[in-house]
């Protein structure tokens, strides 16, 4: 939110490229601080997320098929700060609940449009979340106001943490008084900037593991690295 900057898309239907981009970006502390998945395709009554039928020969094979399972390891130990998972498709609770047995997805939060015997219907649940001021309100709060407006299904969350205390980007919530649009501009939407200092030491603790000498070149004190 508030990044006009095109970004790299990765169709679904490229499930090892979308998996592997997943993957990296949680491999690496400090990459990203707030991911977002959003989730929205017919499903088999598992969970299973169907892909687009890429060979078009009616059938779902296995590279068209994205699995709980896969999910769960996709984001295991996500080095995130928090994950937002919003699932606006079929069975949805089926992820929810995979999610809330976990003991290894600390920082992740799953947002299910309904339970695990439900349809998703009209994409109501995704146009709440569209529709809905994101600027100074906890993603916890989005989702408990979904429960009063979506009419055909139930709304559920896994929290394995307990409640959010972000804003979809990943800013406090709820602040008396509430951010201006320069300070969340500045320090929450887009890309940020990563301190060198902190850059060097992720650097140079990944270079002694494997006994490499780096010449890393000086920077100002108030010099910073981006990252998004």
């Amino acid at each position: 939110p508030g990044d006009d900057e095109p970004h790299e898309v990765f169709p679904a239907a490229m499930k090892l490229a979308m998996r592997f981009h997943m993957r990296k970006l949680c491999e690496n502390p400090h990459c990203v601080d707030s991911l977002v998945l959003y989730m929205n395709s017919p499903t088999k009554n598992d969970g299973t997320s169907l892909l687009w039928d890429i060979d078009q020969d009616g059938k779902s094979e296995e590279s068209e098929r994205y699995r709980i399972e896969e999910l769960l390891s996709d984001l295991r130990s996500c080095a995130a700060r928090q994950v937002h998972v919003i699932v606006d498709q079929s069975y949805a609770g089926e992820l929810a609940r995979a999610f809330r047995r976990s003991r290894e997805h600390r920082n992740v939060v799953v947002y299910a449009s309904g339970k695990d015997g439900e349809y998703s219907y009209g994409n109501e649940y995704t146009q709440h979340w569209v529709d809905y001021p994101h600027t100074h309100r906890c993603t916890h709060h989005v989702h408990e106001e979904a429960r009063i407006h979506v009419l055909h299904s139930t709304p559920e969350i896994a929290e394995p943490d307990g409640t959010s205390r972000t804003t979809i980007f990943g800013a406090p919530c709820d602040v008396i008084p509430p951010f201006t649009e320069k300070e969340l501009r500045r320090n929450y939407w887009g890309c940020q900037n990563l301190p060198t200092a902190i850059w060097f030491r992720q650097v140079s603790s990944r270079s002694s593991d494997i006994g490499l000498i780096l010449d890393v070149p000086r920077y100002k004190s108030d010099s910073s690295m981006p990252y998004t």
